[in-house]
Order: structure tokens, then sequence, then C-alpha cells
């Protein structure tokens, strides 16, 4: 009987953990998604600099 009530505990224990840890990867998940979004916008930009330097090139010869 003793070690039933030390191990029901350590379940619920268990159970938030695990629902911690679902949460925390799922939240990580979505930081990864805004990162991508960031780093696309990012590329963009750096690619509508490069044609703009390329076109004062081209125009400036």
């Amino acid at each position: 009987m003793m070690d039933e009530q030390k191990y029901m505990p350590l379940l619920e224990v268990d159970r938030r953990l695990l629902a911690n840890l679902r949460r925390s990867r799922l939240e990580m998940e979505e930081l990864g998604w805004k990162l991508e979004e960031v780093i696309a916008k990012l590329d963009e930009e750096h690619r509508q600099i490069q044609q703009k330097r390329l076109q004062i090139i081209l125009n400036s010869q």
C-alpha cells in the first residue's frame, strides 16, 4: 500500500513533465517557423539589393 501511494504522485509528475515537454516542443517548432520567415525576408531583401547594384553597374557603363 505504501508503494502505491509513492508511485501515484510520480505518475502525475511524469504526466505533467510530458505535457510540458510537448508544449515546449510545439513552441520551439513555432519559433522555428517564425525564424524561417525572417530568413526568407532577409534573403529577399538581399536579392533586391544585389539586383539594384547590378542595375547601377549596368547603367553606368
